[in-house]
C-alpha cells in the first residue's frame, strides 16, 4: 500500500500557527469572561475545535500557553513602545506619548489577561512569575532608557520612574473595570505623565543645584 502525501511544510506550518493562535485566543477569551479558573484544558480545547491531545501536540501543557500569552503581551508592548513619534520632541511630549501609550497598552485583553495569569500562578509557580516580572523589569528600563537619552538617571532611579507610572495605570485601569465611567481620564494621564516628566529631571536638578552651590 503506497504512504500518504505528506502535506508540504509550508502548509504544514501555517496549520500550525493558526492552531496554537486558536489556542491562545480560546484561553484568552475564557480568563477574560470566567476569570483564571475558568480557562481549564477541556474548556480550551472545547473553545478552540480541538481535542486536549492535539492541543498537548503544539504546546505540551496549559502552563505552556499562559507563557505564551505573557510573551505575547509584552511583544505587543515592545511594538507599541517602538513607535518613532516617541523619540522625537521635548521630554515632556515624550512623557506624555509614553504615558498614552502604555495606558492604551493597559486596556487591551492581552495586558489585563497576563495580570489574572501572574495573579493566579503566585503559589506554586511564583518563582517562575517573579523570574519572569524581573526579566520585564529589565527589558522595560532599557526600552525607556532609549526613549530618553537625554535623562541622567541611574537605572534604580529610572525603574522607580517606571514603577511608579506603572502602578498609576494599573490603578487607574483597575478603577475603569469596576466602574461603569471613570471621569477626567485625560486629567489624570496629564498628571501621571507630568509627574514621570518631573522623576526624569530629578538628576539634572539635582545637578544645577550642585552646580549653583560651587
Amino acid at each position: 500500500m503506497a504512504k500518504p502525501k505528506r502535506a508540504p511544510t509550508g502548509r504544514q506550518a501555517l496549520k500550525t500557527l493558526r492552531t496554537r493562535a486558536r489556542l491562545i485566543e480560546a484561553t484568552i477569551g475564557l480568563i477574560r469572561e470566567r476569570g483564571y479558573s475558568g480557562a481549564t484544558a477541556s474548556n480550551i480545547a472545547r473553545r478552540a475545535a480541538i481535542t486536549w491531545g492535539a492541543a498537548q501536540h503544539q504546546f505540551g501543557s496549559k502552563e505552556r500557553i499562559l507563557e505564551a500569552i505573557l510573551g505575547l503581551a509584552y511583544s505587543r508592548y515592545l511594538e507599541a513602545m517602538s513607535a518613532p513619534v516617541l523619540r522625537t520632541g521635548s521630554r515632556d511630549k515624550r512623557a506624555r506619548e509614553l504615558v498614552g501609550r502604555m495606558w492604551r497598552h493597559y486596556q487591551g485583553d492581552h495586558y489585563r489577561v497576563s495580570l489574572e495569569i501572574l495573579r493566579a500562578t503566585r503559589g506554586g509557580r511564583a518563582r517562575r512569575a517573579r523570574a519572569w516580572e524581573q526579566r520585564q523589569g529589565r527589558a522595560h528600563v532599557r526600552v525607556v532608557r532609549k526613549l530618553f537619552p537625554d535623562s541622567d538617571l541611574t537605572d534604580a532611579q529610572l525603574r522607580e520612574a517606571l514603577t511608579f507610572t506603572h502602578c498609576c495605570l494599573t490603578g487607574l485601569s483597575m478603577e475603569r473595570i469596576f466602574e461603569a465611567r471613570v471621569s477626567h481620564i485625560e486629567r489624570h494621564l496629564t498628571r501621571i505623565a507630568g509627574v514621570l516628566r518631573e522623576m526624569l529631571e530629578a538628576q539634572d536638578t539635582t545637578r544645577e543645584a550642585v552646580s549653583s552651590r560651587d
